[in-house]
């Protein structure tokens, strides 16, 4: 109660007082069956991609609210339980990895924390499969082919999974898919097939 009075809760949306998500903005996060494809690859996700999902993802990575990270979480718990319906159980998850100064930044590796907890629940294995062996640019304010121009052969297969091994990838968020693919084809070098991925959020049209 005192906690409250000192820290008020405000919506992870719009910021008002009173709830960590108000009825309004929980009109536009809401859990969906989202399908989209990224070339070959189908992209399973939750949550359309919006003003009020980008403050949630934002509170989460670079606030740690806690109560955003769940509603990302089971997100992708979603995700990944109609990927393993499509997939079988077998697959691995592989994180997308976050570049080294975003972790130190953060305090904590954000992608693979929610996976790792988004997998608990659903029973895969979550392998930290990649890295990144060069700096990149935000990609916030990038279109999609700049976007691919400055993720090309940016990740390396870490040799983490044994060859032939069947995997999916993980992510919080899917815009244009340049990140998915340039995760495949590094990933391809070890042969190491990618069945789908799964996402927390997608944005509609992929951009």
């Amino acid at each position: 109660m005192l906690n409250d009075l000192i820290f008020p809760k405000r919506c992870l949306g719009c910021s008002r007082l009173g709830e960590w998500m108000c009825a309004l903005c929980l009109r536009t996060w809401k859990y969906e069956n989202l399908v989209t494809h990224v070339g070959g690859l189908r992209v399973y996700s939750s949550v359309l991609y919006s003003p009020i999902a980008s403050r949630v993802l934002l509170a989460a990575k670079e606030d740690a609210i806690c109560i955003a990270d769940e509603l990302i979480v089971v997100a992708l718990q979603l995700s990944i339980a109609r990927a393993r319906k499509d997939f079988g159980l077998g697959a691995i998850l592989v994180p997308i990895p976050s570049q080294r100064h975003a972790i130190r930044v953060r305090g904590r590796n954000f992608t693979d924390d929610i996976v790792q907890r988004a997998a608990r629940h659903q029973g895969n294995q979550v392998r930290q499969a990649l890295t990144h062996h060069r700096r990149v640019k935000d990609q916030s304010a990038l279109d999609a082919s700049s976007r691919r121009v400055n993720l090309r052969e940016a990740l390396t297969f870490t040799g983490n999974i044994s060859s032939s091994r069947e995997v999916i990838l993980a992510d919080d968020l899917v815009t244009t898919g340049s990140t998915l693919l340039e995760a495949v084809r590094a990933l391809s070098v070890g042969n190491i097939a990618v069945l789908a991925a799964v996402t927390a959020c997608v944005a509609q049209p992929l951009r």
